[in-house]
């Protein structure tokens, strides 16, 4: 019964988030369309106030998509699917670009470091993007100045990547807690930062769902290091994962 139950609420909220997506869409939409057709004839206010609105927009699906997939992790319904990408080229270089208008905006110095050359991993890709989304997101939100680097390293089993910032860090006493759901060090509607206590939960459901691991340092008011640890793929794997993917094309 309780299985029944965790599938039917997670089938629940999976309609509900198309229901609220496609309004949002719309609005998103309608933004780009405006801007697009005013082009440079339009004043700093409404700019600024169209930035607003599609901010809060993608903010507002971030949100759905966190509770719908916490959802499915907790009831065990999430499929995941693995394949072969470059965590350098297909998921952190594409993030780098996403994330630095919102670095700019706060005058954060944000770079990525490469090491390795070869990053190829058989990993589920909507996860791994997903988990680097949130650490690079809380990075920008709890940065005020300073910097943000992503690391790539590698060692013979794993690669290592690790997301730095200059933030306020995190207290001793909540680093045992850091990754439970719906918790964040401020609570309450007078806390300084918004949120839903969801992102670092999901992070580390995403890495255990991968096989990896993560590790945090921190100091309030120097900063944190996150690392993340994800097995480098077996050379069986390998090969069997390209031959699939080659059949497949035949």
């Amino acid at each position: 019964k309780a299985e029944q139950s965790d599938k039917f609420k997670s089938e629940f909220l999976a309609g509900m988030s198309h229901e609220i997506r496609t309004p949002i869409n719309t609005i998103l939409n309608f933004v780009s369309l405006i801007k697009s057709d005013l082009g440079e004839n339009v004043s700093e206010d409404i700019a600024s106030s169209f930035e607003m609105i599609d901010s809060g927009s993608r903010r507002l699906i971030r949100t759905i998509d966190s509770i719908i997939n916490m959802s499915q992790l907790q009831a065990g319904v999430y499929d995941t699917n693995p394949e072969l990408f470059s965590i350098a080229d297909d998921i952190i270089q594409p993030l780098l670009e996403e994330f630095k208008q919102a670095a700019d905006r706060k005058k954060l110095d944000f770079t990525i470091t490469f090491i390795p050359k070869n990053s190829n991993i058989i990993a589920d890709s909507y996860t791994i993007t997903q988990l680097f989304v949130n650490l690079i997101d809380n990075a920008i939100k709890y940065t005020n100045s300073g910097s943000i680097n992503i690391c790539l390293e590698e060692d013979s089993n794993s690669f290592i990547i690790k997301v730095k910032d200059t933030g306020i860090g995190i207290s001793e006493e909540f680093l045992p807690i850091l990754f439970e759901p719906f918790l964040q060090e401020e609570m309450g509607y007078t806390r300084s930062f918004e949120g839903n206590g969801l992102g670092l939960a999901l992070v580390k459901k995403y890495i255990d769902l991968n096989n990896g691991e993560i590790e945090v340092e921190s100091q309030k008011g120097v900063g944190s290091i996150f690392t993340v640890k994800l097995p480098k793929p077996v050379e069986e794997k390998l090969t069997k994962l390209k031959s699939k993917s080659y059949s497949n094309k035949i």
